[in-house]
């Protein structure tokens, strides 16, 4: 297991605590969870532990475009959370 970049990490451990409600295009990017080339490197990984997705929202009529962590995702962070911690600790 190679360590991710700091960078890499902070965005997988946002959308992380994201769940499943993943994090919203703020019309710009995906701000909240990271830079755009990150997104990109934790979802061209095998396995993804990023992805977009488009949910409909029926209140506005119209779509929603996130950026969601993966199964495998989750179980990367769960795994080497403690590891990655000790590198990149957590904002307090």
């Amino acid at each position: 297991m190679a360590l991710l970049s700091e960078d890499q990490w902070k965005c997988l451990r946002r959308l992380y605590a994201a769940g499943k409600a993943g994090i919203s295009h703020d019309g710009a990017g995906y701000g909240d969870a990271g830079s755009w080339s990150v997104i990109l490197q934790l979802r061209d990984r095998q396995p993804p532990l990023v992805r977009e997705v488009v949910r409909p929202d029926y209140t506005l009529q119209t779509v929603r475009y996130l950026v969601v962590i993966t199964e495998a995702g989750v179980r990367f962070y769960e795994d080497h959370q403690r590891l990655h911690d000790i590198f990149y600790p957590p904002d307090k």
